[in-house]
């Protein structure tokens, strides 16, 4: 047996954090549930998307005792990445919904101690004196806040208590919590930071999809290598890369956008992702894109009944995930995929190398924190390891910006708050749609 054949038949030893994480997962007495494998498809194989690497999926389950613990995956070219980071999703939503956080009533705050939640980019007011609207959010001196802190200053700032973490600590929720904005990285050297630019980096990265969805932005396209489009058309599929950067944002955001038929049926899906590095941001959005792939055939195979097919009836990002793949006819209508000139992105060529992440956070969060605030968005940060989690080797972190636009899963309540209409802000000179709010959903899981 040769040297390689060897070493591929002995296991390998985990790491100490990938340890500490799935020590964290175990089928009883665990945080949370095991990660699974998710397997690809034949017709999930990357070709040259990725130098000829396999692409590896895993899962951790739904917890239906817990509403906020749905199904948390992860994408990676090596299969223990993979398993680490569904692990590591299912751990930071548990810290998100357990962690404790002091509350105060408005009433016990002054104006200048806190940020109301007509200060955040949320619903607007006409959405919220709907009769049926389910978030109208009244406000009353009873309503809980919990601090956060500003990422320029450090100086404490109090928020309606769903924005910090998942759920209210206290009284029933006024408006929605969500996921966006959350990150965790392992606690070693520049994890915390790498944790607070990840969550920064996602608020971006949804702000550019909900408002270029919401109101019909076309795509900036972004030239793929010939060999990746005719990998997907040799499929019957199709491959495009869009550049969703906003103006003041100095970290490129890319959405790879089509699908590769299976079973013989049209799949369409979306991936995005926001990175300082043009190279990087392409690379984590195609990984996205080829799990939404694998997910959309998982869900659509096992749970295609339950599945909505009008857009009015979406409640979850899986709903979301799935809808294209359900609907294929809608896809080429999507205001997305209209013309609107070629980005002036440059990215590597395929291969590059990518630089670890860990040493370059605190460089990279300092040129995102002063290039926004130049354009008037602040950043704010809130810890949320609780002890349990970080005795699994992990740090949690909670960014919000009441600047930037979050993304929905319930079609009954798009944030078209704040500046969600402001698209000459965020793109000056790309064309859109006249018609608020785009009728088509958007496609991300």
């Amino acid at each position: 047996m040769s040297h390689a054949a060897v070493q591929a038949a002995v296991p390998e030893t985990p790491t100490l954090s990938s340890h500490l994480l799935h020590g964290a997962a175990r089928p009883r007495c665990g945080l949370v549930r095991p990660a699974r494998p998710i397997e690809a498809n034949p017709c999930d194989a990357t070709g040259p998307l990725f130098e000829g690497r396999r692409v590896h999926n895993a899962a951790t389950p739904a917890d239906p005792a817990n509403p906020w613990q749905g199904v948390s995956g992860a994408v990676a070219l090596e299969a223990a990445a993979a398993a680490d980071g569904a692990v590591a999703e299912a751990l930071e939503r548990l810290a998100a919904a357990q962690a404790g956080l002091e509350v105060r009533r408005r009433d016990a705050l002054t104006p200048t101690q806190r940020l109301d939640e007509s200060a955040f980019a949320l619903f607007s007011a006409s959405q919220r004196a709907m009769p049926d609207f389910p978030w109208p959010m009244p406000e009353r001196d009873e309503d809980l806040f919990a601090a956060v802190h500003a990422l320029d200053d450090n100086r404490v700032v109090w928020v309606p208590q769903e924005l910090v973490g998942l759920g209210p600590r206290s009284g029933q929720a006024r408006l929605p919590s969500t996921s966006s904005g959350l990150a965790a990285w392992r606690d070693g050297r520049d994890g915390a930071w790498l944790a607070l630019l990840r969550a920064a980096q996602e608020l971006l990265e949804r702000d550019a999809l909900a408002v270029t969805w919401l109101n019909g932005v076309a795509g900036r396209r972004i030239a793929l290598p010939a060999q990746w489009q005719a990998f997907a058309h040799e499929r019957g599929g199709e491959l495009h890369a869009f550049d969703l950067t906003q103006h003041w944002n100095p970290h490129p955001v890319i959405a790879v956008a089509g699908g590769i038929p299976f079973e013989g049926r049209p799949r369409h899906v979306l991936g995005i992702a926001c990175r300082a590095d043009p190279g990087e941001a392409l690379h984590k959005a195609l990984l996205e894109w080829q799990q939404a792939l694998t997910f959309a055939a998982h869900l659509c195979g096992r749970e295609r009944a339950r599945l909505p097919r009008e857009p009015s009836a979406l409640r979850s990002f899986d709903e979301h995930a799935a809808f294209y793949t359900l609907r294929p006819e809608l896809w080429p209508q999507l205001p997305l995929l209209r013309v609107a000139g070629d980005s002036t992105l440059q990215l590597p060529p395929p291969g590059a190398a990518i630089p670890p992440a860990a040493p370059r956070a605190v460089i990279e969060l300092d040129q995102l924190r002063r290039r926004l605030g130049r354009a008037g968005i602040a950043l704010y940060y809130r810890e949320l390891t609780t002890a349990d989690v970080a005795a699994a080797g992990l740090r949690v972190m909670r960014v919000l910006s009441p600047a930037l636009s979050g993304l929905h899963a319930d079609e009954r309540a798009p944030f078209l708050g704040g500046r969600c209409r402001d698209v000459a802000w965020r793109y000056p000179g790309v064309p859109y749609d006249g018609a608020f709010p785009n009728p088509f959903p958007h496609p991300l899981g």
